[in-house]
């Protein structure tokens, strides 16, 4: 069997895996217990943490079971000479949030300022987010260790770099399809409800998925990206939302229009990728 087929072959049994041990219990549990109740509380975190740590659950099982072995794990975290990369996932969200607070601003015609915080509960709110959303890369492991730790891996040998960005970010935000149906990240009542949402997610994991795969290629380790999730999903665009103060609510278009520095980002470091990936042809 070729390279490239058994990549694929060890991506197709990877999929079915991560998108199985996430989608069937939660299908299960958003029809017992209802979406809010089981994971937007937080109040049953023994359900909801195999949903996400399926794709983590799926890259053990697929070398398992397709005797790969562990040699591109990505588990050791390297912070001799990479200290400036975790530094980078510590601070590049809220570094982005700054111009999305502003673009929310002029966008929304909202007011600028930090929601009524004085001096000292504002530096207290950034100290606590910073100190406490890496911590959370527990919960983002989950996921990191299967998308930037398998499937980017088997999606470049067979599609490249480009194409695993675009492919990769498309089955991730896909992969969440299970949850935004039920009003995760973009709540219910918007026109095109739920397949906007669902788009709207698959183009987020896009251009996050091009700085994780990036920090991760750039450290050979996937802690940077479970930091730089962590502090995406826990806080990290705090200094943003005090900068913008209060905003009128804002349309998926209109959400997807502040992220432009994301975009950005992600931009810059798939050509990156791109350049180095060439570099490393030609020598």
């Amino acid at each position: 069997m070729t390279e490239k087929k058994l990549a694929a072959k060890r991506l197709l049994l990877f999929l079915v895996l991560a998108f199985g041990i996430a989608w069937i219990p939660a299908l299960i549990l958003n029809r017992v217990f209802g979406y809010h109740a089981w994971f937007e509380t937080n109040r049953m975190p023994l359900f909801a943490l195999p949903v996400l740590y399926a794709p983590a659950l799926a890259n053990v099982l697929t070398r398992k079971l397709t005797h790969e072995g562990w040699e591109h794990s990505l588990l050791r975290l390297r912070l001799k000479g990479n200290l400036k990369y975790y530094l980078t996932s510590l601070l590049l969200v809220s570094v982005l949030s700054l111009p999305s607070g502003a673009l929310a601003v002029l966008i929304s015609g909202g007011d600028w300022g930090t929601n009524g915080l004085t001096g000292t509960e504002l530096a207290s709110a950034l100290l606590s987010t910073f100190a406490t959303a890496p911590l959370l890369g527990f919960l983002t492991f989950g996921e990191e260790f299967g998308w930037r730790g398998y499937m980017n891996q088997k999606l470049e040998c067979l599609l490249g770099t480009t194409g695993t960005v675009l492919a990769g970010g498309i089955l991730w935000g896909l992969w969440h399809a299970v949850l935004t149906v039920q009003g995760h990240n973009f709540g219910t009542e918007y026109p095109g409800f739920p397949y906007v949402g669902i788009g709207a997610m698959c183009l987020l994991c896009i251009a996050n998925g091009s700085i994780l795969m990036w920090l991760t290629k750039k450290t050979n380790s996937i802690y940077p990206a479970a930091i730089y999730h962590a502090m995406f999903n826990n806080g990290g665009v705090l200094p943003g939302q005090l900068l913008s103060g209060k905003v009128q609510a804002l349309t998926i278009p209109q959400q997807l229009l502040c992220q432009i520095p994301l975009y950005v980002a992600g931009l810059v470091c798939l050509l990156r990728m791109v350049h180095a990936k060439r570099q490393n042809a030609t020598k």
